[in-house]
């Protein structure tokens, strides 16, 4: 893994400024936000341990872009990574930069667990939500603070430098509110895939029991920290089921071979590298 020094740290200061510049002035147009999520996706790439295998990153991808692409931003460039850490959570740039954890991926037991959990980073995208926060915060490192916040593997000095640079690592999460409107729509995301939005309500319920038994020393406290409101929103997603005619919930896809087969290759991998808390 290489370890950026003061090279990565100039270069951390420099995008923090001009998007500093940037945001201080008008709108951001699509192209700016792109160019932002790339930005932040390149320092990512260095600061995080990615999972990188080959037959994990293409199904993830695979299942990422077909709900990606029904949505109102199909026009972007859409990117799914894997994060290599336990740590139960996931999170999105600017632009289409949609990353999960590996402890995602291992607590989700059907396709439509981890397709939830995909509509709901998508819709974070397509809302703009990082786009404002990071428009409030005069152009802060934010991606790469919300990286580090929610996967505990930041691993060199430069990425806490970087975050420094723009202040503290709290700002770094979506709002409650900011939550659930990513919930709305990424349970219409995944119903125009044809997966059933069944998989967001089992995920929550599933990591909802894991938390109340575990508490903070479990690997899905990062997921209720920056995931707020979570017991609410699962009433919010039950009423959302219950408003879906039977019939058409039951043509809805549940599950398929091929995430089963992506969940046997992780099962055969290398264990993540241990969080750093």
């Amino acid at each position: 893994m290489h370890h950026p020094g003061i090279t990565m740290r100039t270069t951390s200061l420099a995008v923090s400024l001009a998007g500093a510049a940037l945001l201080a002035g008008c709108a951001v147009s699509t192209q700016q936000e792109v160019q932002m999520g790339q930005q932040e996706a390149q320092q990512i790439s260095t600061q995080l341990p990615m999972l990188q295998d080959p037959q994990v990153d293409a199904y993830v991808n695979d299942l990422g872009n077909e709900i990606a692409k029904r949505t109102s931003r199909a026009d972007l460039d859409w990117h799914f990574a894997v994060v290599n850490t336990d740590v139960v959570n996931a999170f999105a740039l600017p632009g289409g930069f949609v990353y999960v954890n590996r402890g995602v991926l291992a607590h989700a037991s059907t396709m439509d667990e981890l397709a939830g959990v995909l509509g709901h980073e998508i819709e974070h995208v397509v809302l703009r939500h990082s786009v404002k926060q990071m428009q409030q915060q005069q152009g802060a490192n934010v991606g790469l603070a919300i990286a580090c916040t929610l996967t505990n593997v930041c691993n060199s000095q430069a990425a806490a430098t970087a975050i420094n640079i723009g202040g503290t690592a709290v700002f770094a999460k979506f709002s409650r509110e900011d939550e659930v409107q990513a919930d709305n729509g990424g349970f219409q995301n995944v119903m125009r895939a044809g997966i059933s939005p069944a998989g967001m309500l089992s995920f929550f319920k599933k990591l909802l029991a894991e938390e109340q038994s575990q508490g903070s020393s479990g690997t899905t406290a990062a997921w209720f920290s920056d995931h707020p409101g979570t017991q609410d929103r699962i009433a919010d997603i039950q009423r959302m089921l219950a408003n879906v005619p039977p019939a058409e919930l039951a043509k809805l896809q549940t599950d398929s071979r091929a995430f089963q087969s992506m969940k046997a290759r992780l099962a055969q991998l290398p264990p993540a590298p241990p969080s750093k808390q």
